[in-house]
């Protein structure tokens, strides 16, 4: 989709990536050092610091895992993941949903990197069920859940179905592996529950350190001490033991406590604006009410319409809503994603209302 460059650089609000907000690059570096030498760390080789060893711990405790593990990137993450799960039954083939971030944003490295085969249920804007486990074939290595569906607007199962897929995967002997990359706002959802207790009865959890968290990057694995030490082996030959951990281990420390008491915040404005866009755009919402800090805006335009109303709306509000939109599911229906963090908490609802409201007078102009 064609991006009118000078058209957003005119705007005075931006929606969307980085969610945390923009940063210089030094100003950021600069607050990373002065959160090491608050702590007294300084430099640590091959991940094996008391910085890497204090963000790992963390995440064990915070997701009642037995011990965790820092990687470079989510997708060499749960590339392992899937692999020692495969090892570990025998089997080669994963559960995928079919908007499952292996199935479409890593190239199918599940199956060329590692050789591993994908079994898609058949449902795209509802979330894997118990029925979908249930229903599939004997040669199911793994499960992977994604909480929350992010192309299905962050939609979630209800408790009592999550427990329900626990124990399915339990009964049949395949392995369950939560892609946590936004797990860090499920709390909200699940009212009362903690991390621990939605990924009690997961053999493995995959977490992002910038997606909501808003660090640099880097991610992690999380389960048992039998797991954990098998990934350590295939982050070794995937060539992600990096010499140095920092700046991003550290910035995800500094950032973790902090995002995660913000949560509650980002979920009560995604809310709240989900509800001001569908009253001023009349644009659908998925899901209704948003059950963590994201959702969907889904607008019924082909491309070319769709990146002509987005200018549009740019020009007359001054609002840049979407380098791009999702058309995953037909030429004739885009979906906008809002994820809300500080980026958004500083923004007027009223603006970004707006702007989806003069893209639905385009729309019906056009």
């Amino acid at each position: 989709m064609a991006i009118d460059e000078d058209l957003k650089a005119g705007c005075d609000v931006t929606v969307g990536f980085p969610h945390d907000g923009d940063m210089a690059p030094a100003k950021r570096l600069r607050e990373i050092a002065d959160f090491m030498e608050a702590h007294g760390w300084g430099d640590e080789a091959y991940l094996d610091g008391a910085m890497t060893q204090a963000l790992e711990a963390d995440v064990a405790t915070r997701l009642g895992k037995k011990a965790a593990l820092w990687f470079p990137t989510g997708t060499m993450a749960q590339g392992v993941a899937a692999r020692i799960h495969a090892a570990q039954t025998g089997h080669g083939t994963l559960l995928l949903h079919p908007s499952s971030h292996l199935e479409l944003h890593e190239e199918q490295g599940y199956r060329e990197a590692h050789g591993l085969r994908a079994r898609l249920t058949d449902h795209w804007r509802a979330p894997v069920t118990a029925g979908d486990v249930a229903a599939a074939d004997d040669d199911i290595a793994a499960v992977f859940l994604e909480l929350p569906q992010r192309h299905a607007g962050g939609a979630l199962p209800s408790w009592s179905e999550l427990q329900t897929i626990k124990s399915e995967c339990a009964a049949r002997g395949a392995k369950l592996h939560i892609d946590g990359a936004r797990l860090w706002t499920c709390i909200q959802a699940y009212e009362g529950r903690s991390l621990a207790d939605i990924c009690d009865g997961a053999d493995s959890v995959y977490v992002s350190f910038y997606k909501d968290i808003g660090a640099l990057g880097g991610a992690a694995l999380a389960g048992s001490e039998e797991f954990v030490e098998a990934a350590k082996i295939w982050r070794h030959r995937l060539g992600g033991l990096q010499i140095r951990g920092w700046p991003n281990v550290p910035d995800a420390l500094r950032l973790l406590p902090e995002r995660m008491a913000r949560m509650p915040d980002y979920v009560a404005r995604a809310r709240m604006l989900a509800s001001a866009i569908h009253a001023a755009s009349g644009f659908e919402i998925e899901p209704g009410e948003p059950r963590t800090n994201m959702f969907h805006v889904r607008i019924p335009m082909d491309e070319t319409t769709i990146q002509s109303a987005r200018d549009h709306a740019a020009r007359e509000t001054g609002v840049w809503l979407a380098n791009r939109f999702w058309d995953y599911e037909g030429p004739n229906m885009h979906s906008a994603e809002l994820s809300v963090g500080e980026r958004i908490m500083a923004i007027d609802p009223g603006r970004i209302a707006a702007a989806f409201a003069a893209m639905a007078n385009f729309g019906q102009q056009a």
